[in-house]
């Protein structure tokens, strides 16, 4: 049995509720992604994953959020309880390519500030060091929110 700090295995977490996180290391990050709706009922198993993630030697953590609802408040609740744990613990959380709502709830209540947001899946890979990738700032075109890492 591997131990929950080994990155090099990928993870897979599902509920009853039909929420599916995976996990798998991406250049120099953890990259936990998320499938799903998260909401009440839900949030307590991506707060689960995201804490078992903190546990990785690396000091990144990704979570993406490519293919996943962020239904509530509960959904972000998590993302920031996650932000101060991964703070605490000297690592560097990072939210990838959150539901449009989301995104712009974080932006209008100031989480955008707290959080590293990531707009898209390719910015968080031209930001990662994926040569293959060119940030949508780079292209001046939005670039799909659902691209897989």
């Amino acid at each position: 049995m591997q131990s929950s700090r080994s990155v090099a295995t990928a993870e897979t977490v599902l509920d009853s509720m039909g929420l599916l996180l995976t996990s798998h290391k991406r250049g120099r990050c953890l990259v936990v992604n998320v499938c799903g709706k998260v909401g009440a009922g839900t949030e307590a198993v991506l707060h689960t994953g995201l804490r078992a993630a903190l546990e990785s030697d690396l000091l990144l953590i990704a979570v993406n959020l490519a293919e996943a609802v962020l239904a509530d408040a509960h959904a972000l609740d998590v993302l920031t309880s996650i932000n101060r744990r991964a703070a605490a613990a000297s690592k560097v959380f990072l939210v990838v390519a959150p539901d449009p709502q989301a995104h712009e709830t974080m932006r209008v209540t100031g989480l955008d500030r707290s959080l590293l947001v990531f707009p898209t899946v390719a910015d968080f890979n031209a930001w990662n060091g994926d040569p293959g990738t060119q940030s949508t700032h780079d292209l001046g075109t939005q670039s799909d929110r659902g691209a897989s890492f």
